[in-house]
């Protein structure tokens, strides 16, 4: 398992006993706690990239971890490095970027608290309980300079954490972020719509500011559960839990599925009773309900196009044939999904029943029975 090391921003602990030579035996925590508020950030920010996600991919926290390589002179100066693992590069379309980018909002924040102007609407809110940790051992008069000499220069004192505590008791922030769910109502006189969330089902009120996206909530508005999932880039209202209770204004609205996929979806709801050589019941919205959200994680997991069927009984059959091998997911309409995956060759086979909500589960079946038994 190869290894290296790079640095991870710059420090330099200033005032009080850091005019001292030495650094506080209570102060090696705070690196610790540095550690942990990097990893929160980066995990809440790849969930605003990734609404439809329910979790960060496995492995996420664990990729990550500092070093204190050495304290140098000069006030206290400690070099922190992160160690890469190469055999652990996990997040292709991430890279170890998202940690950087979790150390500049956070820096970000700083000056902008210190500004007086709030936490920056990007910043994960769910990430102040974990920053109000950070910075314990501070005393008046004692700060911490990150990336001094930089534009990324901020500065943390306890006057700044304290201000991250009194924000950290609000219930609710205004962020920008990624909301996924369906378009179930559109007031265009009043600039306001109805949405309802894919996770829960939950209905929220929406606004929007401009006439221009009132095309696009309308070409997405269906009243029925058989409305297309959609993503909408918005500012919205986020409880510390992470529940977007409500969409203040709307950016842009996007198709989440692609449309082929979303098409045959709407042709299943379409067949009816009887529609195989008169038996088959018909496919029912919760069903394929259920499917969406199988199809939604797989093209999140890069997981290869499936074929979909209709059963007879009123299910859902995804397949992935090939030469030498196949898998099958059913969604069947009593809430548990049969997974299937068999080999031509050696005549292998293996079968798992899962609970319908158990994406990541059931994803990880498919994953490897297409590995295993596709050739």
């Amino acid at each position: 398992m190869g290894t290296e090391s790079r640095s991870f921003g710059s420090w330099r602990l200033r005032g009080g006993r850091y005019e001292q030579h030495g650094l506080p035996v209570e102060v090696l925590a705070e690196f610790a706690r540095y550690e942990r508020l990097v990893v929160d950030v980066a995990r809440g920010m790849y969930k605003q990239r990734h609404a439809t996600r329910q979790r960060v991919p496995r492995g996420f926290a664990s990729s990550f971890s500092l070093r204190l390589a050495d304290i140098r002179a000069g006030s206290v100066i400690p070099v922190l490095e992160r160690v890469v693992v190469e055999s652990e590069a996990l997040f292709d379309d991430e890279g170890s970027g998202i940690f950087d980018e979790a150390r500049l909002a956070i820096q970000e924040a700083l000056r902008s608290i210190e500004a007086g102007n709030g936490i920056p609407r990007t910043f994960p809110p769910h990430s102040l309980r974990e920053f109000s940790r950070f910075g314990r051992s501070l005393q008046d008069g004692e700060f911490i300079q990150f990336d001094e000499g930089t534009s990324n220069s901020a500065v943390y004192s306890q006057a700044v954490r304290r201000s991250i505590h009194e924000l950290a008791r609000l219930d609710r922030f205004e962020i920008e972020t990624l909301v996924s769910g369906q378009v179930v109502g559109v007031n265009a006189d009043k600039g306001t719509f109805d949405f309802r969330l894919t996770r829960g089902s939950k209905v929220i009120p929406g606004h929007f500011s401009s006439d221009d996206v009132v095309a696009d909530l309308k070409q997405y508005l269906d009243t029925s559960t058989m409305a297309p999932t959609v993503a909408i880039s918005a500012v919205a209202i986020q409880s510390m839990s992470e529940e977007i209770v409500e969409i203040q204004d709307v950016l842009s609205v996007e198709p989440v599925l692609p449309s082929e996929w979303s098409d045959r979806l709407v042709e299943l709801h379409t067949l009816e009773a009887g529609w195989l050589d008169g038996v088959g019941r018909q496919v029912s919205r919760k069903v394929l309900r259920e499917v969406e959200s199988l199809l939604l994680e797989f093209l999140d997991e890069q997981v290869q196009r499936p074929y979909v069927y209709p059963t007879e009984d009123g299910g859902v059959q995804l397949e992935w044939p090939f030469a030498v091998g196949e898998v099958t997911v059913t969604v069947t309409p009593k809430d548990f999904v049969e997974a299937y995956a068999f080999s031509k060759v050696d005549d292998r086979e293996s079968d798992k029943t899962f609970q319908w909500r158990q994406l990541g589960e059931i994803t990880d079946f498919v994953r490897r029975g297409i590995v295993e038994y596709g050739g």
